[in-house]
């Protein structure tokens, strides 16, 4: 499982770790658990690089890097171009 860094929406600065235990790129929205507990929720995205979601009244957000967002693409008809 990859760890991510989540970050407080509320407090500036402050920061919680979790594990990526599942990611849903058709309704992009990612299952976390928080490391050394039996913790899972998750975070849902914006349809842009921006994931959020709530835990114990706390809202944490973890913004994707590019790459790692579903990129919409074009596809030309076979033999010609679009």
């Amino acid at each position: 499982m990859r760890e991510i860094v989540l970050r407080d929406a509320d407090r500036d600065g402050e920061t919680m770790k979790a594990l990526v235990v599942r990611y849903d790129r058709d309704r992009s929205r990612l299952e976390l658990a928080v490391p050394n507990t039996t913790v899972v929720f998750a975070l849902s995205g914006d349809g842009g690089e921006r994931f959020t979601g709530t835990l114990g009244g706390r809202t944490f957000y973890w913004d994707a890097p590019r790459g790692e967002v579903r990129q919409k693409t074009s596809v030309s008809p076979k033999g010609g171009a679009a």
